[in-house]
């Protein structure tokens, strides 16, 4: 990539706190205090967390890439069987607790001082696993903040996160490889398809639903990766992570490509969405069902997480084929 046009597409398009090479960021002391911000909750760490219980196969999958795999006392909630290559072997060395979330008996049992949550449904209060429920027994905890009140996220949420686990958890090296990494991955294609300066697809994202559609919002993000890959979240409006739009709004709307979300417990998969959609008086007519241009993400794909590189690369090769040559 030429260092202009990366230089341009740092200034012009919606990119990272900063572009190019992470510099290492010093490695904390295993012993020392520490002191960090997450969703505007301050928390103080006499040292390192030695046993980390995880909550969401995304947020898992993230603690395993640091190199901390060893730490992991636990894991909940997984989205799909298939893990990525690069970390498969370590995360399968992650015991698995609970197919859903797990009571608050079971995770106390597995005697966490760190619980990691991907959504802010891993702490929730009425079922005793909420923040301040858990600090008080004198376990840390720490959100994925994507889903922190309020936030709008881009990938920068993520590689931020990447930097302050790194820190907590002394994985400085493996966090700001994970960046450079990443960083490099995403400023490639966002690149790429500035260059190629073409129009931006209206994008339906359809994660479940027959009632009304659960969809991508604007704060995710899966809005994100659509407009680096070049296309337009046709419910950027909707002021959340993920929410409900209606089908007349689908209809409205006109989609050219829908993504359909693949994860577990998800009731016939994706070839019942496509299915349906299909057959839906509303979505049939749409230009994206009329022409069958359906792309299949993993949830895990749409948010925080080491699948973002190539979840862009797939979404931008279904949005525009020709630029995947």
């Amino acid at each position: 990539m030429k260092k202009s046009l990366l230089a341009a597409v740092c200034v012009l398009t919606l990119s990272f706190s900063a572009c190019g090479s992470p510099a290492a960021a010093p490695q904390t002391p295993a012993g020392a205090a520490q002191e960090i911000v997450n969703c505007g909750r301050t928390q103080k760490f006499d040292g390192r967390p030695q046993r980390i219980l995880s909550m969401n196969q995304h947020a898992t999958e993230v603690l395993v890439a640091l190199g901390v795999t060893d730490r992991i006392v636990g894991t909940a909630y997984p989205d799909t069987p298939d893990v990525p290559a690069a970390i498969a072997t370590d995360y399968a060395k992650v015991k698995t607790i609970s197919q859903k979330y797990p009571t608050l008996e079971q995770l106390l049992g597995t005697e966490p001082d760190l619980v990691v949550g991907g959504y802010a449904s891993a702490f929730a209060e009425k079922d005793g696993r909420g923040r301040d429920a858990l600090e008080a027994k004198g376990i840390r905890t720490f959100l994925l903040s994507e889903n922190c009140p309020d936030a709008t996220a881009a990938i920068g949420t993520y590689t931020d996160d990447l930097g302050v686990l790194g820190r907590l958890l002394g994985a400085t090296e493996q966090a700001t490889k994970l960046i450079g990494e990443t960083s490099k991955a995403v400023d490639e294609v966002t690149a790429k398809v500035a260059a190629a300066n073409k129009p931006a697809v209206p994008v339906f994202f359809y994660d479940s639903g027959e009632q009304a559609p659960f969809t991508v919002g604007g704060r995710g993000l899966g809005n994100d990766l659509v407009k680096r890959a070049g296309g337009r979240n046709i419910f950027a409006d909707v002021p959340k992570v993920f929410g409900d739009a209606s089908w007349e709004q689908v209809g409205d709307r006109a989609p050219e490509v829908i993504v359909l979300v693949d994860y577990l417990g998800d009731n016939g998969g994706v070839d019942a969405k496509r299915r349906f959609l299909e057959g839906h008086p509303l979505a049939k007519g749409t230009p994206a069902v009329r022409n069958k241009r359906f792309v299949t993400l993993t949830l895990p794909d749409l948010i925080e997480g080491i699948r973002l590189p190539a979840a862009l690369r797939t979404l931008t090769a279904g949005l525009h084929p020709d630029l995947a040559k």
